[in-house]
This record gives C-alpha cells, sequence and structure tokens, in this order.
C-alpha cells in the first residue's frame, strides 16, 4: 500500500467541504472523510465550521485518497478521477436529485434499477450509479422517447425495486424494447399498476429469465411484448412465441416467469463451448478446456422448448461448425430437448455422443438443412421419451445412413412429426429403403425392415 506526503491543507479544504454540505462542525480524522461523504443527502446545508487553516505536511495512504474518491464517485455518479487537491471541488459540487419519484438508474455493474422512493439511491450492495433518470409516470410511446435509450446496449440485467409497487406507474410499454444484452430481470412481480405492456421486451436476444415471486398484475394489452426474446426460458421450459403477449406472464407449462426458489425451477443449463479448430461440444462443465483456443461461448436451457433459429450462443459462427461432440457428461440431465440445434449448419460433417442424451422428447428441426451430414448415429439414443419428431432431419440432402441400436422403437402413442425426413434424398435404409416424399414422416423413424419400411440401419455391437 503506497505512502505518500501531503499537504495538511488538503485535508482541512475535505472536511470544510464536507461541513458546507452536511451543514455540520464536526472534525474529521483522513480515515472517516471517506463515510463522511457517502453519507451526504443534500438536506441538511448549512453555514460551515470555519477551521484553523492548516499548515505543514504529512505522510498518509494512498488507500485514504482512493476511499474518499469512490465516495465522490458513488455521490456524484460519475467514472473521474481525482487528485487530493480537487477532492474538496467535487464535493463543493454534488448535488442531489430529491423528491418521491420514479428513477431509473443505470449501475457501473450493467444494472438498470427502477425504483419509486425520496432521493437518488440504489438497492443494490455496493452500486454505483453512473447515470439517472426519472421516469415518466405514465411511460413512453415509443422506445426512442426514454430517456435511457441511449444507453441500452449498457444495461445486462434489470432490477425492479419492491417500493415500484407504488409508483402507480400508468405503463411499462417500451420498458426494455432492444437492450440486447438484458440476460434478467429481477422482481417482475413488483410491477403491479402497468396496464400497457406493450412491446416490452422487443429484440431482448440475450435475456433468459424473468424472476418473480408472484404476478399480480393489472395488465390489459401486451402486444408483440415478447418479440425477438429467444432464449427467454419460463421456469418450466416453455419459450414464448413471437405473438405471445401479457396472458403467458404466469409459471404454468405456458408462462415465462420463473420463482426464485430453486425448487420451483425445473430448468437445467448446459454449457457450450465453439472451438477454433471448428468442434463445438455440449457439455455439463463449466470451463472450456485449458490449451484450446475458444470462438464463442455460452449456455443452453437443457429442456427448453426453443421454437426457432438463432437463440444459440454460437449461431454468429455456425458456418464454423464443422464437428460436434455431445459430452458424455450430457447424460447427467434427465429431459432433453434438441430443437433447431444444428439448424441451416451446413459446414458440420460429424456429430458423436447423441446417446448421451437422455429423456429426449422434442427434436423438432434438429438438423435441418445440415447439408453436409452424410451419417449419423443415434445408438444409445433411447426413444421411448420422444413426442415430436417434425423436420429433424429435413432438407439434409447428404445425408445417407442413421445408425440405430437394433432394438430402436419409438413410443406407440404421443408421438408426432410432420416430414421428418423431408427432402432427404440421398437416404437409404438398412435394408434398402429409399427416400421417397410419400414416405417422409415419423413413421419412418424406425428399423428399415422391422415392422415395414424405414430409414434406420441396426448399429452391430
Amino acid at each position: 500500500m503506497a505512502v505518500g506526503t501531503i499537504q495538511k491543507s488538503v485535508f482541512t479544504d475535505i472536511a470544510n467541504a464536507i461541513r458546507v454540505q452536511n451543514g455540520g462542525t464536526g472534525t474529521y480524522l483522513p480515515s472517516e472523510m471517506a463515510a463522511a461523504v457517502l453519507a451526504l443527502d443534500g438536506i441538511q446545508a448549512g453555514t460551515p465550521y470555519q477551521a484553523v487553516a492548516a499548515t505543514g505536511t504529512g505522510v498518509i495512504s494512498d488507500s485514504v485518497f482512493d476511499a474518499i474518491a469512490d465516495a465522490i464517485r458513488a455521490q456524484n455518479g460519475l467514472a473521474e478521477t481525482y487528485k487530493p487537491s480537487e477532492m474538496a471541488p467535487a464535493i463543493l459540487a454534488l448535488s442531489w436529485d430529491t423528491g418521491v419519484k420514479i428513477r431509473a438508474l443505470l449501475l457501473s455493474d450493467g444494472t438498470l434499477e427502477f425504483n419509486y422512493r425520496d432521493g437518488r439511491s440504489s438497492s443494490v450492495p455496493g452500486a454505483v450509479i453512473l447515470k439517472a433518470w426519472e421516469v415518466d409516470p405514465e411511460g413512453y410511446s415509443s422506445a426512442g422517447s426514454r430517456p435511457w435509450d441511449d444507453d441500452k446496449l449498457s444495461v445486462t440485467r434489470a432490477v425492479i425495486d419492491e417500493d415500484m409497487g407504488g409508483s402507480a406507474l400508468a405503463s411499462a410499454a417500451y420498458l426494455f424494447h432492444g437492450c440486447e444484452n438484458l440476460v434478467e430481470v429481477e422482481g417482475f412481480g413488483h410491477l403491479t399498476s402497468p396496464t400497457n405492456m406493450n412491446q416490452m421486451f422487443v429484440s431482448c436476444a440475450s435475456l433468459e429469465t424473468i424472476w418473480a415471486d408472484s404476478f399480480y398484475g393489472s395488465v390489459e394489452s401486451g402486444t408483440l411484448m415478447f418479440s425477438g426474446c429467444r432464449r427467454l426460458v419460463g421456469e418450466r421450459g416453455y419459450v414464448p412465441e413471437q405473438t405471445d403477449d401479457h396472458l403467458n406472464l404466469h409459471f404454468e407449462s405456458s408462462g415465462v416467469l420463473t420463482h426464485p426458489d430453486e425448487s420451483e425451477d425445473e430448468r437445467e443449463w448446459f454449457r457450450c463451448f465453439l472451438y477454433a479448430d471448428g468442434e463445438l461440444v455440449l457439455t455439463a462443465a463449466t470451463a472450456p478446456e485449458t490449451g484450446r483456443e475458444l470462438v464463442s461461448s455460452g449456455r443452453l436451457c437443457a429442456n427448453a422448448r426453443y421454437n426457432s433459429v438463432g437463440y444459440q450462443p454460437w449461431y454468429d459462427h455456425r458456418d464454423d461448425v464443422e464437428a460436434v461432440e455431445i459430452a458424455a457428461d450430457m447424460a447427467t440431465y434427465g429431459h432433453v430437448n434438441t430443437n433447431y440445434w444444428f439448424y441451416g449448419h451446413q459446414s458440420i460433417t460429424d456429430v458423436t455422443g447423441v446417446g448421451n442424451l437422455h429423456g429426449v422428447r422434442e427434436m423438432q428441426h434438429t438438423f435441418n438443412s445440415c447439408t453436409g451430414l452424410t451419417e449419423i448415429d443415434l445408438s444409445g439414443l433411447d426413444p421411448s421419451s420422444l413426442e415430436d419428431l417434425a423436420y429433424t432431419f429435413g432438407g439434409c440432402a447428404s445425408l445417407v445412413t442413421i445408425w440405430a441400436d437394433a432394438d430402436w422403437a419409438l413410443p406407440t402413442s404421443g408421438v408426432s412429426g410432420f416430414q421428418t425426413f423431408y427432402q432427404c434424398t440421398s437416404l437409404v435404409g438398412g435394408a434398402g429403403t429409399t427416400y421417397a416424399s410419400s414416405r417422409a414422416g415419423y413413421q419412418y423413424m424406425r428399423i428399415d425392415g422391422v415392422g415395414g419400411a424405414g430409414y434406420l440401419t441396426a448399429k452391430s455391437s
């Protein structure tokens, strides 16, 4: 910890500035000044105690000035640095946003906080307020009319404080519109007064979770509320459709909300690592392999019912994916849906580890348009839980062979799948059955010759 000499008058000036702002007559040790600055609230202005001007020098640790500077920044919400001689003027320049009103605060950790209280403050521990805006109680008629619109890409988290329940905010329309890097919203249940939530989360492409202890809102309209929220998953695995609205603000099988209580959250997450050599690894491991250059990473919900392309963390690099490894540790998940996982990945030539997936229910469009894939091995995959095979291999024009265990058998009921093998023109079953457009449904997801024509080939043990 560095130490150095400093003029005693610098501390006298800082103490005087504190007394100007709080109207008190106290004296402060250097180590007490940061706390005194943090305690300023703008409501105790008065005539300051006039200290005798100090002379001489003393030795002081840099940490004392670092703490005072941090306190100043916490009060003014700026990211400025301050020399010791600049601190007293900075304290004198402090002003306070007072009065009970709805505020939006952008914090240094990327949080956009909404609260309703007397004065500008945050409920987030250790928060540094970078910017603050007064929120119009009537809401906004467009995304561009929000005062924080220019900062929307800086937002990674949103917090709705409990005091918002008394705010009488009339409309939450466009509140997070275009916040592309927003990952989670906390305290959504405190938005009890808005009747309008139109386009509230439009284009929040990174949004995964809307947390709420409960929700008893007054919402009457929520047109296109979740349009573009391709990664949003409710606690039961539901992913909203483009046209879903406020009627999906609940916790049931078609709801988008999630309880903070872990016992209520059925979602399970796995990691996705795309390496520079073109291999995409899906794994329960939380960290990439050491020594391998990483191109992209992120996470997906194993049991989510994803319903569109573009939600995958690696999607912008999909043309770089040449091989896929589904790691052995993926067997730890009891329920998996693979909807759209590799849709349009034309460079994939090899997929391994499909048999490590357990409890697979939905495989909509999983390999759709993987035009570079010539064979795939499904051995080890238990088909007994399958429910939806719509377009699973659609457009795989180069796919010749699908391997499976000899005892492969679909459920006798509860399974469907329109055009499972759409335009798989090169596909040949183990007994010689060739593709025909009249034989493209899920019924042909069986071992060829066992119970009729099929497109699967039994893999010898």
